[in-house]
């Protein structure tokens, strides 16, 4: 077993965000995992809080108790198991948070993603808050870690993964160049499949957010319009941008049945809309099914994004194709996880990273 450095804790052990249930996470002293043949030991240098954290947080989302919570991250390979023979301590590197199975009839067609038998850190296996993460020899076999090029900023090599799942929400509407777009809601995420859309060769693009500053945003990274739907009718504006046919495709990145009941509203007929947000558990939609049967409209959603898909997204940002630098607002230190979260549920800036070195 090759090792980089010392353990932090002399006795073994180090610091993590321990999650118990709704609104309980703790930060507490936790026992550095075992590597064992075929493993790889991360020290975790940055991480970032998602959407689902939030969830998870909230009871929205299950996460078995007792798991450390996070999934973006980005690190510092600290010990490799034996055996393994392409990565070295010192190189840097991200991790593709899907733990897939790799037999089933989705893994077998590349959509590791969909797994019948999914699992995710952060969720199931222990995740990135925390000073150091584990990658299981199967998930290293893989192909799950992904090594970041030198000189490439690791803050933002930490959103690998929720960039990889903004292009999948895009590719997804097969949008074709010069086509339209609305996207409901200007959060992290929604600002993320902003660009991503104006990068494919999107035409109009119209966003919605109820929040000004984010609004101001969107439009600096490339909105053509945006609408605060509390002070405008967003199907009507839609219609007058559009001469009055709507939008080609339209992405929901928030999980609210109202607005994706006016998201339908804004399509032209055989218009594609992508249910990219999750709802809370128990969430009923109802909607005229005739609106989407004489609309001719094609409903889809997605989910996360394929190993091949993550990748992509690394290469996007080596390339300077996406500059996610507009959207990381704040940075916290591993101990203000749960602050950090409970910042994000106000709707308190958009995209936090977390400094996980406890130097």
């Amino acid at each position: 077993m090759r090792m980089g450095g010392e353990r932090v804790g002399m006795d073994g052990s180090m610091m993590a965000n321990v999650y118990y249930g709704p609104n309980d996470l703790r930060f507490e002293r936790v026992p550095i995992p075992k590597v064992n043949p075929g493993d790889l030991l991360i020290k975790v240098e940055f991480s970032s809080v998602c959407a689902s954290d939030v969830r998870v947080f909230k009871g929205e989302k299950k996460a078995n108790p007792g798991t450390i919570l996070g999934h973006e991250l980005v690190g510092e390979i600290s010990e490799v198991g034996e055996g393994v023979k392409s990565f070295f301590v010192g190189e840097r590197a991200t991790v593709y948070p899907v733990v897939s199975c790799g037999s089933c009839f989705y893994c077998q067609k590349g959509h590791q993603n969909m797994c019948v038998n999914r699992k995710t850190f952060g969720y199931d296996y222990n995740g990135a808050f925390a000073e150091y993460v584990l990658v299981p020899s199967r998930l290293v076999n893989f192909g799950n870690v992904v090594k970041i090029p030198d000189g490439f900023p690791p803050e933002e090599a930490a959103l690998t993964e929720p960039l990889g799942c903004s292009i999948n929400g895009v590719s997804i509407l097969n949008l074709e160049i010069g086509e339209s777009l609305l996207i409901i809601g200007a959060g992290p995420m929604g600002l993320m499949l902003l660009m991503v859309a104006k990068c494919s060769g999107a035409g109009k693009i119209i966003v919605s957010e109820i929040n000004e500053d984010r609004r101001r945003l969107a439009k600096e990274v490339g909105a053509d319009i945006v609408v605060n739907p509390t002070e405008e009718n967003l199907v009507e504006r839609v219609l007058s941008e559009t001469d009055r046919l709507g939008v080609d495709a339209a992405i929901l990145s928030i999980g609210a049945p109202n607005a994706a009941k006016t998201a339908l509203k804004t399509l032209r007929k055989e218009g594609r809309i992508n249910f990219f947000a999750g709802f809370p558990t128990g969430t009923k939609l109802t909607v005229d099914p005739n609106l989407i049967h004489y609309g001719m409209l094609h409903v889809t959603a997605s989910q996360n994004a394929p190993l091949s898909v993550f990748k992509r997204a690394l290469k996007m940002m080596e390339e300077r194709k996406i500059d996610l630098k507009p959207i990381i607002t704040d940075k916290f230190l591993l101990k203000d996880v749960k602050f950090a979260i409970e910042k994000r549920i106000r709707l308190e800036g958009l995209k936090p990273i977390i400094i996980n070195s406890m130097v």
